[in-house]
């Protein structure tokens, strides 16, 4: 876990230098004076912009409560705890790296062992945008965004009758989920463009369109040395038929999610590299209905990320060839 979160670290404090540097760099550029026209990337002229966009990604820890297995959950763990078959498998794989649990004990879990406060890991962002420019400094945009979120979580194992100690700890299990997040955002956005000659910062300002998949939520009991004993899967492929081992039963592919809506909102500079291609250190937000209800409520949960974004500018309509 230490070693995840310091390589998240890494990449992060990596990503803001890789953002950074261009200011650095381009702002010794002001002193260059006619040799280069900056003119053209400032929106002066109507016309389309394009881009592609990379980065880190944080998914708001409202929804992540969706994955902590609770039984008021949509997937949840009574979906293996209610099945005498599946607890049985799961007893069976305590026994072997437990000696302190025989095949004659109960088990199950208990909603105060569950974790209450899980948190998406930090993920990667990839999307594509196209920006119309109406009017001086205004401009109209439509963007495609994609993330991978994964949330991972342990909690206890409840055995009656048995004592949690120094010799023989109490059994335990990971919740392990992938969550694949699409965002379509339609914005208006403006360049501050008096600001500096090479460097202008923007904003934008719409609403948001999303869909959310839950791609795997799985239950797991790990050895010493973290390596899976069982996974069983919380997301039901039977259509609520209760699962009974050595028969032919029909799976269906169930799809946990759908679509939502939000706002959203960006802040960046613009830093021209030439008169038709920019770079553009964005900080992205937006506030989101996704269709994942958390306790079977739906919520709002603020999102947000750093990019960079490569634009091209007026590559159909620019009136200097």
């Amino acid at each position: 876990m230490d070693k995840t979160m310091n390589k998240n670290r890494f990449l992060t404090v990596l990503l803001l230098v890789a953002m950074m540097l261009p200011v650095v760099v381009f702002a010794q550029r002001e002193e260059v004076g006619d040799a280069i026209s900056f003119r053209d990337t400032t929106w002066y002229d109507r016309g389309f912009d394009f881009y592609i966009s990379g980065g880190m990604f944080w998914g708001g820890k409202k929804t992540a409560l969706y994955y902590n297995g609770s039984r008021y959950n949509e997937c949840n763990l009574d979906y293996l705890f209610n099945n005498e078959y599946r607890r049985k498998e799961i007893l069976a794989a305590v026994v072997k790296i437990y000696p302190n649990i025989s095949m004659n004990d109960e088990i199950g879990y208990r909603e105060k062992d569950l974790n209450l406060m899980p948190t998406y890991n930090l993920c990667s962002n990839i999307g594509l945008g196209v920006r119309y420019k109406i009017r001086n400094n205004w401009g109209i945009s439509l963007s495609y965004s994609f993330s991978r979120l994964t949330v991972n979580t342990k909690f206890l194992l409840y055995v009656p009758g048995q004592v949690p100690s120094n010799t023989y700890p109490m059994p335990e299990m990971t919740l392990s989920a992938k969550e694949d997040r699409s965002m379509i955002d339609l914005s208006m956005s403006y360049l501050f463009s008096n600001v500096h000659r090479v460097i202008k910062p923007f904003l934008e300002l719409g609403a948001q369109f999303n869909y959310v998949r839950v791609k795997k939520f799985d239950a797991l009991l790990l050895d010493g040395k973290n390596n899976p004993v069982l996974t069983l899967t919380l997301l039901d492929p039977y259509g609520g038929e209760n699962y009974v081992p050595g028969v032919d039963m029909q799976t269906f592919n169930v799809i946990y999610g759908g679509p939502g809506f939000g706002g959203s909102f960006a802040a960046g500079l613009k830093i021209a590299v030439n008169k038709y291609v920019s770079l553009d250190p964005t900080f992205y937000g937006c506030f989101s209905h996704l269709h994942i209800k958390p306790y079977g409520e739906k919520v709002t949960t603020f999102n947000y990320g750093v990019m960079l974004r490569v634009v091209v500018n007026d590559f159909f309509l620019h009136n200097n060839m």
